[in-house]
């Protein structure tokens, strides 16, 4: 790879918690070149103490969108059928397991301060972009997958956004991240990453949730055309400074449940989404409330208390 173009922290938070790695290495995976989608219906998975969301279409048997995790070494394979391999052939530093994600977002329970992330292509948008194929265009050309002339002049790129999120889900700032550029001067500086790179998260301070969105020069009537699709490995957080932590406790059994729950709070308001965002129910609480959710569909909600001393969040199993 000859050149990055990141956007780069200008200041450094200062904290002495020890960090957390998130290295998907505590997933399991049945073998070799195999991957997690999701067929589960549970919503969503948990590494390094950090929850991933999934959607799976039963219907269809396919994996919707959100995070998935896999060890595939496949960097061959150029179609839709190969979207949860890594390009660079492996998880980072050589490990077996990685993340892929097509969208989705991730939620660290509690704010945190989170220090940078690995990433690279898959290899299905990596090949598309390379190659091109029946929808994506190659990169570097100055016409469109159908031929014809798309006024890029071949300066063509693919970007990702790192959006982070306070426990309010406020926008603290955001990371831009090229996953391949073909706009240098000299056309040997293009390029496509087929590595492992590190992204500087520090900019973002103080988070819970991290979002993620793709965009490239190559867009149709129906939207992009490049694969919208990541891979991610070695996220690293720490805790958030004593001065912000959130002081609201919260304790919710059974988990997973029927649809009788006993949630223990501070004083104020319950909500209940599901994982589309749909609000299932909302009522005030005097500290400790009796909710039934046997009206609701099983799979996973969140459960959110809110009070003078701040949000709690916990993920629920709906059996």
């Amino acid at each position: 790879m000859k050149k990055m173009l990141l956007a780069v922290s200008v200041f450094c938070i200062q904290y002495t918690q020890a960090q957390i790695t998130v290295d998907f290495e505590d997933k399991t995976l049945p073998g070799s070149d195999t991957a997690w989608l999701g067929s589960d219906m549970s919503g969503g998975f948990i590494s390094g103490g950090v929850f991933f969301e999934n959607t799976y279409d039963s219907q269809w048997n396919y994996w919707a969108s959100g995070f998935i995790y896999s060890n595939s070494t496949n960097v061959t394979t150029a179609d839709y059928t190969n979207d949860y391999s890594a390009y660079a052939g492996s998880g980072a530093n050589g490990s077996p397991n990685y993340a892929v994600n097509y969208g989705g977002s991730i939620d660290f329970g509690t704010e945190k301060v989170l220090s940078s992330i690995q990433i690279t292509n898959t290899t299905y948008a990596a090949l598309s972009m390379l190659n091109g194929d029946s929808f994506g265009k190659q990169f570097g050309s100055p016409n469109n997958a159908q031929g014809d002339p798309d006024g890029t002049n071949g300066e063509d790129w693919f970007r990702l956004l790192i959006i982070g999120k306070d426990a309010q889900s406020n926008v603290t700032d955001t990371v831009i991240f090229y996953l391949a550029d073909y706009r240098f001067a000299n056309n040997s500086d293009d390029y496509v990453v087929d590595s492992w790179e590190t992204a500087d998260l520090t900019s973002l301070g103080e988070v819970q949730f991290l979002e993620f969105g793709l965009e490239s020069s190559d867009v149709g009537s129906f939207g992009i055309n490049t694969p919208t699709y990541f891979a991610l490995d070695n996220l690293k957080y720490g805790t958030a400074s004593v001065n912000s932590l959130n002081l609201a406790t919260q304790e919710i059994y059974p988990n997973p449940t029927n649809g009788n729950l006993t949630i223990k709070s501070e004083a104020g308001m319950v909500k209940i989404y599901s994982l589309t965002g749909e609000l299932i129910l909302e009522q005030t609480t005097n500290g400790s409330q009796q909710i039934d959710l046997s009206h609701a569909n099983a799979g996973t909600y969140l459960v959110e208390t809110s009070s003078s001393k701040g949000i709690a969040r916990t993920r629920i199993s709906k059996i």
